[in-house]
């Protein structure tokens, strides 16, 4: 009887997130004024204008940050072209209710 060749799970037992990133020099090559135009907020939330955009993501290389991240950045995110390395998702927390529901179910 042949026996089934499963790969260990690459994801973990619970999943795991990886988070999405912008590159700046792609961002800059190849997005129009209207792309650009919106694409980060300045003071008081209001959009910026395709130029302000633009001005941001100069003054982000500059600062050597080759990727930014969508929204907030995880602890060890790269800015150096890497971006995020992912992380485990953390166990669902099953209750004891939710245990004794199951038993009776089944």
């Amino acid at each position: 009887m042949p026996t089934e060749n499963k790969p260990a799970d690459p994801f973990g037992p619970s999943g795991r997130t990886f988070h999405i990133h912008l590159s700046v020099r792609g961002a800059l090559r190849d997005f129009s004024k209207r792309q650009l135009k919106g694409l980060f907020r300045a003071e008081g939330r209001r959009e910026c204008t395709a130029d302000e955009a633009k001005d941001q993501l100069l003054e982000a290389l500059a600062q050597g940050k080759e990727v930014l991240p969508f929204g907030p950045p995880c602890e060890g995110f790269d800015f150096s072209g890497n971006g995020y390395p992912g992380h485990d998702n953390p166990p669902a927390v099953v209750n004891a209710h939710d245990l004794v529901s199951m038993e009776v179910a089944g």
